[in-house]
């Protein structure tokens, strides 16, 4: 055996003895002296050492029942009590929009760092774990882009979340929507603007994927949950294809 291949086995076997401790997922530096997994996310957890992980404030106190947003009381906030009809059970989130998550959604969204998927879908997971596992859902769907919007970007974030996220929790996922109509972006407009502006936009496609399959709750996934327009508009569009079906809000940010 030369010193190459002598180097290679008794790097793995101290490897076994011995294991490295687990890498961030953002910014890859061990986590030293922390714990792998996020005390109460349970098995897969979350990989941020605790630099990452501050600029994160985790909705997990008191939120609004409806939209998920961190509320004082168990009421719902007046951003639910305004909305004249809601298409979704409920809605949560795993963190809160806030300047560094949005930085960080605007590189993954609009200037294609697809690195940061996996960070994403861990806090996907988070948020599952906590408000949905117990639960019967029996797909995972997302919102979709315009076809003009999806040459641009060259990839959905949503579809993508979903799609690495069924993968990790055993749920099958569908494109069961199709945007209807061309939107300026949410994020510059006002929120009465915003409230009216997908109205219709989103249109049932795919009757034949869930014909298969007898389909009660569905996981609809976005990244962030600004008002809600654009959730209870999809969510609408799909209980007009799918009558009788529950349909439940995932995003990453609230």
């Amino acid at each position: 055996m030369n010193l190459l291949h002598w180097k290679r086995w008794t790097g793995w076997l101290l490897d076994i003895l011995y294991p490295p401790p687990p890498r961030c997922t953002l910014c890859g530096n061990p986590k030293r002296g922390e714990a792998a997994v996020k005390p109460g996310a349970g098995k897969g957890g979350l990989t941020f050492c605790s630099v990452c992980e501050s600029q994160f404030v985790f909705l997990t106190d008191t939120i609004c029942p409806i939209c998920g947003r961190a509320w004082p009381t168990n009421e719902p906030c007046p951003d639910c009590c305004r909305r004249k009809s809601r298409h979704f059970c409920y809605s949560r989130s795993a963190v809160r929009y806030n300047k560094p998550m949005k930085e960080l959604l605007a590189r993954y969204k609009y200037r294609g760092d697809r690195r940061l998927a996996e960070m994403m879908v861990e806090l996907l997971w988070r948020a599952w774990y906590l408000y949905y596992r117990e639960m019967k859902i029996d797909a995972i769907t997302y919102i979709p882009l315009h076809e003009k919007r999806l040459v641009e970007r060259t990839f959905n974030q949503a579809e993508e979340m979903a799609r690495f996220l069924g993968q990790r929790i055993g749920l099958p996922v569908y494109g069961l929507l199709e945007r209807r109509k061309e939107t300026e972006k949410q994020s510059q407009k006002k929120r009465a603007a915003r409230l009216h502006a997908l109205e219709n936009a989103f249109y049932f496609s795919d009757a034949q994927a869930v014909n298969s399959f007898e389909v009660q709750a569905l996981l609809l996934l976005d990244d962030v949950y600004t008002t809600g327009s654009s959730l209870n508009a999809a969510a609408r569009a799909l209980k007009e294809g799918i009558p009788g079906a529950e349909v439940y809000g995932l995003t990453v940010a609230r």
